[in-house]
């Protein structure tokens, strides 16, 4: 069987027979993501200027962009070197973009390289399986895949029991991209093995900065929130994001905790609301000089263990809403003189990061 890595688009060189568009980027306070299929946690390949023109082959749907400079959509952009771009931030003529035809799907040399996989195939008897980003039918929703599309396993976790045409189980299947499939839909042989941290999705790091810190969400600001006259208890910013886009560490360290902080009567890998207390899943970093950082909110547990090494830019974790929060975002602190962490030595984030060369404000 073939090997094949799905995503809602997945980079392949342009085939159709259409002359190329040309439009032009619209991202003053930020260069523009250029990724390899069309959402925000498929991997960064490169970035593009404010005012940079490119050639448009046709387009794609995929992940809903609220925040662009140009539009709102879930329109994405594939240039003619197959890579993508939200056309949230693009301008361009006013005639419409072609809809991309099939494109055969192509495993990254760097995702096969890096893991053990599995291979399988969508068996569903007929009907699309759902990738989602977390093993529950209520996580959003990333792709539709035809029955019969062939499958690379990297690793199953534990989650939502679902009976399907090949088994009843509760272990969904992550693929290379960080998405999530059923078991129960998937023909396959060999068991993929237990997802840990060997076995995490291969997502392009943050570059960091010259000081050695990055910003933990890469193309998301944070708002201004610490220590509010209507909040004088939130000791950290906010970096709205989507569920499933992931986190990086901001500098190297050493994980210290990887704890679900939620008031008793509720899960951490549930979406939390306003009325419900705590920081949900989170990780926390010691760094050099004193410093902490935290990262609340997370989607599901953290890919990292308590003692692990990190690098500046790695991925922790995924974007999430748990715990006391009413939609998708990073809640991210930094302490000094630490440890421990807490009130007495919060900092402000986003002056802090300016000064290391990482602004995210």
């Amino acid at each position: 069987m073939s090997v094949a890595v799905v995503v809602l688009a997945t980079l392949t060189p342009a085939v159709d027979a259409h002359a190329a568009e040309s439009a032009t980027v619209v991202s003053p306070k930020r260069p523009l993501n250029v990724r390899a299929g069309s959402a925000v946690w498929t991997a960064q390949l490169r970035t593009l200027p404010h005012g940079a023109s490119v050639a448009i082959d046709c387009q794609v749907k995929g992940q809903l962009i609220s925040e662009g400079s140009v539009r709102v959509t879930d329109r994405w952009d594939r240039l003619t070197d197959g890579s993508y771009v939200s056309d949230a931030w693009i301008r361009r003529p006013g005639t419409p973009v072609p809809a991309c035809g099939p494109a055969a799907p192509v495993a990254p040399a760097a995702v096969a390289a890096a893991v053990t996989t599995t291979t399988g195939s969508v068996a569903t008897g007929g009907t699309p399986l759902k990738a989602r980003t977390a093993p529950s039918h209520g996580a959003p929703l990333v792709a539709a895949l035809p029955n019969g599309t062939a499958l690379t396993l990297v690793c199953q976790e534990r989650g939502e029991s679902i009976a399907g045409s090949q088994r009843v189980t509760s272990m969904w299947d992550r693929l290379p991209e960080g998405t999530y499939v059923s078991d129960a839909y998937v023909r396959r042989g060999a068991t993929p093995p237990p997802c840990a941290a060997a076995n995490q999705p291969v997502a392009a790091p943050a570059a960091p900065a010259a000081g050695g810190w990055t910003s933990p969400l890469p193309g998301f600001r944070a708002r201004p929130g610490f220590r509010t006259s209507n909040n004088p208890n939130h000791i950290g910013v906010d970096l709205m994001s989507f569920t499933g886009t992931p986190i990086h560490a901001a500098s190297a360290g050493t994980v210290v905790e990887v704890v679900c902080n939620i008031e008793a009567g509720h899960s951490c890998d549930q979406t939390g609301s306003p009325s419900v207390g705590g920081c949900g899943w989170y990780v926390k970093l010691q760094h050099e000089g004193g410093i902490s950082t935290l990262y609340c909110h997370m989607v599901r547990r953290a890919v990292v263990q308590p003692g692990q090494k990190v690098k500046a830019g790695q991925v922790i974790g995924y974007v999430g809403s748990s715990g006391n929060s009413s939609a998708p975002h990073l809640h991210y602190e930094v302490h000094i003189n630490a440890p421990p962490t807490g009130p007495q030595n919060a900092i402000d984030p986003i002056p802090f990061m300016r000064t290391h060369g990482a602004p995210i404000g």
